[in-house]
């Protein structure tokens, strides 16, 4: 795999614990209970993001897998949290009507679930999975984004069917009318192929899967992400990759992007 320069790597660990940091400051001056603008919520989310960039940055770094799976698995569990505060009622910080509910959305549970895969703490997804939900204010991403993030909650609790039904449907309408460009449709399209090689079993289409959203994944890696620890580590084609291995198929494809040392 293609490495970034050490000091690369340093930066971005320091950037990480810097920010793990200033948040613990900041609860511990009561600085979020002051600001009525800022959710409970989306700080755990942006501490969650914080930890995952130092898992990257940690197996990028060399440092034992053990530990990068940990901090993997600190990530999913502030996602975990936000989704607790917003429908656990056994929740000390049980939110009900008050929850910020774009910190539940599609994306965030999508990024629970990928480092929850990524620290092989399958227990950790299936219990993020059994939260996720469309949020009682009704308001949904678009439907690829809605109905990946679904098909995958179904095949993270063996809801073989519901999975299979959901991105069947993903599949036949996007090559009905197929995207002219990298878009977010067709993000979300190599990702679907990958996850429904694995709901049918079917080793080939799950590589054929992961072989399309790492190609789609240059793209980015490339360019927004450039110069940033996600340029070195596609974090849905390594929790794909997991899932799949978890169920009994092998990983044919080699990528950059996608590290031996993240699969299980």
């Amino acid at each position: 795999m293609s490495q970034p320069e050490q000091q690369q790597i340093d930066s971005w660990i320091k950037m990480a614990l810097d920010g793990l940091a200033r948040t613990e400051e900041d609860f511990k001056s009561g600085f979020y209970e002051e600001e009525e603008d800022i959710s409970i919520q989306s700080v755990h989310v942006g501490t969650a993001l914080l930890y995952a960039i130092l898992a990257r940055a940690r197996f990028l770094n060399g440092d034992p897998i053990a530990e990068v799976r940990t901090e993997f698995a600190t990530a999913a569990r502030y996602i975990l949290k936000s989704f607790t505060m917003a429908y656990d009622e056994k929740d000390p910080d049980y939110q009900g009507e008050k929850a910020d509910w774009v910190e539940v959305g599609e994306t965030i549970a999508l990024d629970g679930f990928n480092f929850a895969l990524m620290a092989a703490d399958f227990t950790l997804t299936e219990e993020l999975a059994g939260w996720f939900r469309d949020p009682p204010d009704g308001v949904c991403m678009d439907i690829e984004v809605n109905r990946y993030a679904h098909a995958l909650k179904h095949a993270l609790l063996g809801g073989w069917r519901q999975a299979r039904e959901l991105l069947t449907t993903q599949r036949d309408t996007y090559l009905g009318r197929p995207s002219k460009r990298n878009d977010y449709r067709k993000n979300y399209y190599t990702m679907s192929i990958a996850l429904l090689g694995i709901v049918n079993r079917d080793a080939a289409l799950f590589n054929k899967g992961l072989q399309m959203q790492l190609e789609f994944y240059q793209g980015d890696a490339q360019g927004e992400l450039k110069d940033t620890d996600e340029e070195f580590i596609c974090d849905y084609a390594v929790a794909l990759a997991n899932l799949g291995l978890r169920h009994g198929l092998t990983v044919t494809v080699e990528h950059d992007t996608l590290p031996q040392g993240l699969m299980i």
